[in-house]
């Protein structure tokens, strides 16, 4: 329970982080957000778990599969936004990238 405390906290800061500097200056925040903050420190807790190899190996592949489809998200969001709104281009930006995402667990 404690260790879902702990990767809690830490999510919260990085999203804070950057949501903060991203306000200020959008090219730093995105910058920081490109990096894979977050999986340096899921690879991190799964290594000190004690996970195998081919655990590691098979989260890697699919973490590449997902980026990219996931990345479908920002064209339609921005495009989107001057024309439906902030809510409608969110929804459809995330809906269009997720359908994407869950056909792809049917190939991966």
């Amino acid at each position: 329970m404690l260790d879902i405390l702990i990767k809690s906290i830490i999510g919260g800061i990085i999203i804070g982080v950057v949501s903060t500097l991203a306000q200020k200056n959008p090219t730093a925040g995105a910058f920081i957000m490109g990096i894979p903050i977050v999986s340096f420190i899921t690879l991190a807790i799964m290594y000190y778990s004690g996970v195998d190899y081919p655990t590691f190996k098979t989260f890697s592949y699919q973490t590449v599969i997902f980026v990219l489809l996931s990345l479908t998200f920002f064209p339609i969001f921005v495009t989107s936004m001057p024309y439906i709104g902030f809510w409608f281009a969110l929804i459809s930006g995330a809906s269009v990238a997720g359908l994407l995402m869950v056909l792809a667990t049917k190939f991966v």
